[in-house]
């Protein structure tokens, strides 16, 4: 089962909305927006005859001569979703409202306390409402279930944004939990790695039923049987869960194809996220340049320097390009951002270019000695479609002149030089790690922060760009997650570098919004004080999230005499074993059975010969990180996969795509406990 019919199945699920837009107002909440983004956007609404396009927004109503309203939701039709749809169906005049939902109606049975069943009900209940909003029981109401939540970004990999900050809980949640139920005087167990679907919050188990039920709806539509498997306590639960769903049951009987599902926790491997050492192009597009605003995954792209001179004298004026687009050219390019090391990505975008600008007839100067391709050569053939006379063509290759303009203003962003600082200091805290003559992690950071807080007095730009708070904090994560809380530093060591970072809060006049995020709006000593002993907390429970795995324990490999010291991606030992030619066993990876047949093959394996169920034993492998996964691990994924010489095909999915900015949030900022669903 190739990657191409899922990228087809996650763009025509598109069409049974589009069969309903004809003349009507479509408000699109924040994640179908972006899912939309990805599968044809606004354009696609308005050929199938949509009136006009709208934010989800209480702000938001439609013209008196616009009868008409589709919602696409990616939420529960309660609370402040619930709100916001009266609140524009009672300053419009709508005659005929259609809710497209991605939560299904046995999800919505759960959040109104009752017995899951095939009903209708809560559905029915809410047209029932919609059509007194409206004002006259006469008028027509639909709420339909359709999983718009998938985010195609290239064959091999999608997005679910509706989950976006969604985080696997660390250690130290699970202490909170365990707290939590003693408080109740509930009994807890010995394991403190385990976690029960009734052990979370209400809104945790209505989100992960949520995922849970999309993915089903995907395999429904693959027409597959899937098999359930999990690295980490937290996939364990999302994974008994899609097991288990009894919507789910019908379509294991019936279903032609098998598929395996392993979903990973990102709590396991936090260093490649956090870290610069990437060859992928992909990420460092992401990371430096701006998100498209509402987006997780697309970036903002400045065309101006391509557009007539009065556009570059207002460039707030101008949309900003994109990575997303419908043409075949810039789809392939993109693919090749993401699965590709950054020398040859750069080489495909020169060759786009070439063939582009000589379709065109257009003069391409071709270097005369062979060199290091670089941004000032990118940039030379992008200026050609800049010329009066290269109009048409600016527009039929609008999508690969956005796509290669995003590598050139990478390479030749101010920040640029900074990521390679930061590359330096990565280097140095691995090689340093476990080394008895050389400083500790925690020891080598206190000084960095320290030489930039005593070079503040100095016109010293290099040494005051070169370590921050912000960067500290993700160097932080990177080392944890690396090393584990035993091997960073000593407690006294602990003591000065949080004193250090409160003493650099302190004395900054403005904090940055990452810094907000994390403080809030009181920046008192014992406000700081309070959230960097928080930070320390959550940072020790992220270096214990390996406890308890027998084979993934480690993502480090110590220097020795022969050899440097290394990370080892956690995604890439387990493609390494789960396509190794002698088939090992691998305890670390949980199958979930998803019914008694499966309980009763496993009793039987346990006295014949049979071997236990793998993730490669199908065509179809999907690997899903919660929590958000990077191109560079996609192209470890894909590398490790070639290597094995396997016909399984790999997709990838995730939450979303990460950037370092978004790991220091994940971990340090948001409440990963308490997700608030608007309900």
């Amino acid at each position: 089962m190739p990657g191409k019919p899922l990228q087809g199945w996650f763009t025509s699920v598109w069409d049974r909305v589009c069969a309903k837009v004809n003349k009507a107002v479509v408000f699109l909440d924040g994640p179908s927006a972006e899912v939309l983004h990805w599968c044809g956007g606004a354009a696609r609404l308005f050929k199938a005859g949509a009136a006009n396009v709208k934010e989800f927004s209480s702000f938001e109503s439609a013209k008196e001569d616009q009868p008409k309203a589709v919602f696409v939701l990616t939420s529960v039709l309660k609370g402040q979703a619930m709100t916001i749809i009266r609140d524009i169906i009672t300053a419009s005049q709508f005659q005929y409202c259609v809710v497209v939902c991605t939560v299904n109606h046995y999800t919505h049975q759960t959040v109104h306390g009752a017995q899951e069943s095939d009903s209708r009900e809560v559905f029915d209940q809410f047209e029932e409402k919609m059509c007194e909003w409206m004002g006259n029981m006469n008028y027509t109401a639909e709420v339909l279930y359709e999983p718009v939540s998938f985010a195609p970004i290239c064959p091999s990999l999608f997005t679910t944004p509706a989950y976006s900050s969604m985080f696997p809980l660390t250690p130290s949640d699970m202490d909170s939990i365990r707290q939590m139920r003693i408080a109740r005087g509930e009994a807890v167990g010995e394991d403190c790695m385990k976690i029960d679907f009734s052990h979370l919050s209400t809104d945790m188990q209505i989100w992960i039923k949520m995922l849970a039920s999309n993915i089903s709806s995907l395999f429904e539509g693959l027409n597959i049987r899937e098999d359930c498997y999990a690295v980490g306590p937290f996939s364990r639960v999302i994974a008994s869960e899609l097991a288990s769903l009894n919507s789910a049951k019908n379509r294991r009987k019936t279903a032609a194809n098998k598929a395996s599902i392993l979903f990973v926790d990102r709590s396991l491997d936090m260093v490649g996220p956090c870290g610069h050492q990437t060859d992928s192009l992909a990420d460092k597009v992401i990371t430096l340049l701006p998100r498209l605003q509402g987006h997780t995954v697309d970036v903002a792209i400045n065309m101006t320097s391509l557009l007539s001179k009065g556009a570059q004298l207002y460039p707030q004026l101008i949309c900003p390009g994109t990575l997303s687009h419908a043409d075949s050219g810039s789809q392939a390019l993109l693919n090749s951002f993401v699965t590709l090391k950054q020398k040859e990505c750069l080489m495909d975008v020169n060759r786009h270019l070439v063939d582009v600008a000589t379709q065109e007839k257009l003069l391409v100067s071709l270097p005369t000695k062979p060199g290091r391709l670089g941004a000032q050569q990118l940039e030379g053939h992008l200026k050609l479609f800049r010329e009066p006379d290269s109009t048409r063509a600016f527009v039929q290759h609008a999508g690969v002149l956005q796509v290669a303009m995003a590598a050139v203003q990478t390479l030749n962003h101010p920040h640029y030089p900074h990521t390679e600082e930061l590359i330096s200091l990565e280097k140095t805290l691995m090689q340093n790690a476990g080394d008895q003559d050389c400083p500790t992690a925690l020891h080598q950071l206190t000084q960095l922060l320290q030489e930039r807080e005593e070079s503040k007095g100095r016109d010293d730009r290099s040494r005051r760009q070169r370590c921050s708070v912000e960067d500290v904090l993700a160097l932080l994560v990177f080392v944890y997650s690396l090393l584990g809380e035993e091997h960073v530093g000593t407690v006294e060591e602990e003591g000065r570098l949080r004193e250090t970072m409160i003493h650099a809060i302190l004395s900054q006049a403005h904090l940055s919004p990452e810094l907000q995020s994390l403080v809030g709006e009181n920046t008192t000593e014992d406000r700081i004080r309070s959230v960097i002993n928080d930070v320390f907390v959550k940072l020790k429970g992220l270096g214990r999230a390996r406890t308890g795995l027998q084979q993934f324990g480690s993502v480090f490999t110590p220097g020795s005499v022969t050899q440097v010291a290394s990370y080892r991606p956690l995604v890439r030992q387990l493609m390494e074993q789960i396509f190794h030619p002698d088939k090992p066993d691998i305890p670390d990876i949980e199958h979930l059975s998803s019914g008694l047949t499966d309980l009763l093959k496993s009793g039987f394996r346990m006295f014949m010969s049979v071997s236990k169920p793998r993730p490669s034993d199908h065509a179809l492998l999907l690997v899903y990180v919660v929590g958000g996964v990077t191109c560079q691990e996609v192209r470890l994924i894909r590398e490790a996969v070639a290597a094995a010489k396997t016909e399984t095909e790999v997709v990838v999915g995730s939450t979303r795509l990460l950037k370092p900015s978004d790991v220091v949030h994940q971990v340090l900022c948001q409440n990963n406990l308490f997700p608030d669903l608007g309900l």
